[in-house]
């Protein structure tokens, strides 16, 4: 087996060692949650317990996400560490343990960072804020709800995806493996809380709320170690 080969099945395996132990989800079969369905309090990452010590994420948001934030008057904030797009089509932000993310015992990878959501016909503010990327039972994007700084719910999902489209995006890395643009759909449950905390006309469930591109990375600092080819 060629080492071409070989970093693939490193990549697919990471990945896959988060969904064996969880079962898969068929494509477009996620299950949308009701919108009163109590949810987990956050809680703290397992000490030690991470998928890489360093990284970067970079969010796309979906064309009709963004045609729907600009018909109902809506703009979007990162919170540090977040970080928007000069041109406010998407976000990044560091990953790995060294910038405060970890592994819980819900199945949560914890990000410190967030998003604020404005809405300038109502004046309302709501904080999308822990930021958690479920693994269990099937990926999904998911945030503590605060609005005009009073905390509505302490979990929230958000946008979920299948681990069959997760997974498609596996790649290796030259510092250690990366998951190429992974969508995430709005949730039923997220489009009818921004309704409700608005009035305004909600996000259509099931459309792209973004895709999420991921690097994890096991050697610091270094673009190209010299022990690991370059793949795209």
């Amino acid at each position: 087996m060629g080492m071409h080969a070989i970093r693939r099945l490193i990549a697919v395996a990471a990945v896959a060692a988060l969904s064996v132990p969880l079962g898969l989800t068929s494509s477009g079969a996620a299950a949308q949650q009701p919108a009163g369905a109590v949810k987990s309090a956050a809680a703290a990452p397992l000490p030690g317990a991470y998928i890489s010590p360093w990284g970067s994420a970079q969010v796309t948001i979906g064309d009709e996400t963004l045609a729907w934030m600009e018909r109902e008057g809506i703009a979007l904030e990162a919170i540090s560490p977040f970080v928007m797009d000069a041109d406010g089509r998407g976000f990044s932000m560091p990953i790995g343990s060294t910038a405060g993310d970890g592994l819980d015992a819900k199945g949560r990878i914890f990000y410190p960072g967030g998003l604020r959501i404005r809405h300038q016909a109502s004046g309302k503010s709501i904080t999308l804020q822990s930021t958690f990327i479920r693994v269990m039972p099937t990926p999904a994007y998911s945030a503590g709800v605060s609005i005009d700084g009073e905390k509505l719910r302490e979990e929230v999902v958000i946008a979920e995806s299948t681990y069959v489209e997760v997974m498609a995006g596996a790649r290796p890395s030259p510092t250690g493996f990366r998951i190429k643009k992974a969508p995430f759909y709005v949730t039923q449950e997220a489009a009818d809380l921004l309704a409700a905390a608005t009035g305004a006309t909600a996000p259509r469930a099931g459309s792209l709320f973004g895709t999420l591109t991921p690097n994890f990375d096991y050697v610091p600092g270094a673009a190209t170690p010299p022990s690991f080819p370059t793949f795209p």
